[in-house]
C-alpha cells in the first residue's frame, strides 16, 4: 500500500507541480511568524527556506500576513498562519487562508485540515467561519515557553 501511495504522489508531483508563489522572503515570514506567536518557539528563516523548497509546498500572502501549506495527493495540510499584530482583527488572515484554499482547490484538493492551539480563540473563530470543523485533539502538543503545554484541535474541511 505504501507502494502505490509513493507511485501516485510522484505521479502527482510530475503533472501538477506547485511552485512557491510568495513576495515574501524566507527571513520576512520569520519576522512575521515571531511577532504573531509569542507563545510558541517562532520558525526560523532557515525553517522557512527548506519548508517552501518542497514540493507540494506553497504560501499564499500579504505584506503583513501569511498562510503556508502543504498539497498531498488531494488534501492540503495548513502549516501555519502568521498576521502581524497590527493587522490582525480585520479580516485579513481569513482573506489570505481563503486564497491558499483555492489555489489548493485549483491544483486539485478535496480536503483541507490543520492544528491549531486550543486557546487560541481568534483563530478558531477563523476557522469557524470558514467552516473548518473540528475533528480530534492532540493533548499537550504545542510546548509553551513559560506555561504548562497546549493542546492542539485539529479542524478539517471538505474543499469541494
Amino acid at each position: 500500500m505504501k507502494t502505490s501511495c509513493a507511485i501516485i504522489f510522484q505521479k502527482w508531483l510530475k503533472f501538477v507541480p506547485l511552485l512557491p508563489k510568495h513576495r515574501l522572503s524566507a527571513a520576512e515570514l520569520a519576522q512575521l511568524h515571531q511577532q504573531a506567536f509569542t507563545k510558541e518557539r517562532p520558525w526560523s528563516a532557515l525553517e522557512f527556506k527548506d519548508l517552501i523548497a518542497q514540493p507540494g509546498v506553497f504560501l499564499t500572502c500579504s505584506s503583513h500576513c501569511f498562510a503556508l501549506g502543504r498539497l498531498v495527493v488531494d488534501e492540503v495540510e495548513i502549516l501555519t498562519v502568521a498576521c502581524a499584530p497590527s493587522h490582525q482583527r480585520q479580516g485579513l488572515a481569513r482573506r489570505i487562508i481563503a486564497q491558499l484554499l483555492d489555489e489548493a482547490t485549483s491544483h486539485g484538493s478535496v480536503w483541507s485540515f490543520l492544528e491549531v492551539a486550543s486557546d487560541n480563540t481568534a483563530a478558531i473563530s477563523v476557522y469557524q467561519g470558514l467552516e473548518f470543523e473540528e475533528v480530534g485533539q492532540r493533548k499537550n502538543y504545542y510546548k509553551r515557553k513559560d506555561t504548562a503545554p497546549c493542546d492542539a484541535l485539529i479542524f478539517r474541511k471538505y474543499l469541494i
